[in-house]
């Protein structure tokens, strides 16, 4: 019966095909090791082709190395192959100036990807329950959020999937017992030290006894309607930015005049396409346009300024130790037309179903990529530092500074070459007719997007 819900919940919501190679992150806890039963099970139905990946985070020391050694025996009992790594997250924390938990993700969800690329997964699979939401747009709420982190987390966002977030925790463990099914307890879960642990431990249980017993539903429901309707009004900004959004001299140019006259909601949303900001900071970028008394220039981050300019409202880096051009950012309309003087380029997007005689195109100008793929809006902008991308038919990832240069670009263009890219990396480099083989066409492929430069 459990299977068969979360069977159902991933045809749903579109989360994996037939055939795909999924890449199974497991910690070792309950939740994942179902996850991988699981998936082991309808691997037969859907010819899946499963991996194990791990990651261990050394924060409990031979705890944590016991939880590698057991999902190391755990994959071999299924015949899988295992991928491991073990990094010192509280080092990566303190060179960062991050929290441990935020580092720890952050390391992780690098290592998965990583991994996922290497072996050509379509999928990476993650274990996130129905209580994990709940918790998780409680946690956004006391820390002030807006419609996107009311919406908690994504049921997919690129390669990531998550299979079991329908799924409450209590028939998670349920199944694992009468399926018997060892699994590990990570001891830090229960230390309150962390904000995430004292949200589950001590706060929902306060609010489930004394307040709304439901309270874990109305989360979940809330989590639901918050994500349907922010994916549309985040639609409706993206077409507006192609409107109102320039790019000059490597900054980010706002048509305050046009601006002015949008929602307050429109408004924030357009102000956080361009840099992600919290309330207060949007708030003082808004002032410069309603306010005739604001101050002309703003600094929202160690490198970034907004200056109000008569009726436009430039967003810029600066740094005065390194030398480097600020990366350029263009957000394309799709579908639509897209002009950059600064770049004397022209770029019309098309969104297209795939017929049963298409073929790739062999014009220079002309890139087709498969939508399926494509995570989020599409960008253009210059090469940033640490640029790396999988060009098409070649494994493995390349440095975009090593592709220039094979490539024989001359030093003094490769600053002004043209990136696209979504929101997980590049998807092509448009003026070389070079595609990341994340978003080729594949037999699958539905619906294509056309990209044509001119």
């Amino acid at each position: 019966m459990f299977v068969k819900q979360v069977e159902e919940f991933i045809e749903k919501q579109g989360l994996l095909k037939k055939s795909d190679k999924i890449l199974v992150a497991v910690s070792g806890g309950a939740d994942s090791v179902v996850l991988l039963r699981v998936l082991k099970t309808l691997s037969h139905k859907y010819h899946w082709v499963v991996q194990v990946a791990h990651f261990n985070h050394g924060l409990r020391g031979q705890e944590a190395d016991q939880d590698e050694v057991f999902v190391r025996r755990l994959a071999l009992s299924y015949d899988l192959p295992f991928h491991v790594q073990k990094q010192d997250v509280r080092k990566y924390a303190r060179k960062q100036g991050l929290s441990i938990e935020e580092a720890a993700r952050l390391l992780r969800y690098d290592f998965l990807e990583k991994t996922a690329i290497a072996i050509q997964a379509d999928k990476i699979a993650v274990a996130h329950n129905a209580n994990d939401q709940a918790e998780t747009v409680l946690l956004f709420l006391l820390r002030g959020t807006g419609k996107t982190g009311l919406a908690g987390m994504p049921v997919a966002r690129g390669r990531i999937v998550r299979p079991l977030l329908s799924s409450w925790r209590q028939d998670i463990e349920i199944f694992a017992r009468r399926q018997k099914l060892p699994f590990r307890t990570d001891a830090s879960n229960l230390q309150t030290a962390y904000l995430r642990n004292r949200i589950r431990l001590k706060l929902l249980p306060e609010l489930v006894k004394h307040y709304n017993s439901q309270i874990y539903q109305h989360l979940l429901h809330l989590s639901v309607l918050e994500r349907e309707e922010d994916q549309f009004l985040q639609e409706q900004a993206i077409g507006e930015a192609a409107k109102c959004l320039e790019q000059k001299s490597g900054a980010t140019v706002l048509n305050s005049k046009r601006f002015s006259k949008l929602p307050v909601w429109l408004q924030r949303r357009l102000v956080r396409l361009i840099t992600p900001l919290p309330y207060e900071q949007v708030e003082k970028v808004r002032s410069l346009v309603i306010n005739k008394g604001a101050h002309k220039i703003l600094q929202l981050g160690r490198n970034l300024y907004c200056r109000r300019e008569y009726d436009k409202l430039i967003f810029s880096t600066r740094s005065q130790a390194k030398k480097t051009k600020p990366a350029a950012i263009y957000v394309l309309a799709v579908p639509g037309v897209t002009k950059i003087p600064e770049l004397g380029l022209k770029i019309k997007i098309r969104k297209r179903k795939k017929s049963v005689a298409f073929k790739i195109t062999k014009r220079k100008n002309l890139t087709c990529l498969n939508a399926g793929t494509v995570c989020g809006q599409l960008r253009l902008r210059t090469r940033q530092p640490g640029d790396r991308f999988q060009p098409y038919g070649l494994n493995g990832t390349k440095k975009l500074k090593d592709y220039f240069i094979e490539q024989k670009i001359d030093i003094n263009k490769r600053d002004l070459m043209p990136v696209i890219v979504d929101d997980q990396g590049i998807v092509s480099l448009c003026a070389l007719g070079r595609i990341d083989d994340r978003v080729k066409i594949t037999p699958e492929t539905k619906i294509i997007i056309e990209i044509e430069v001119n």
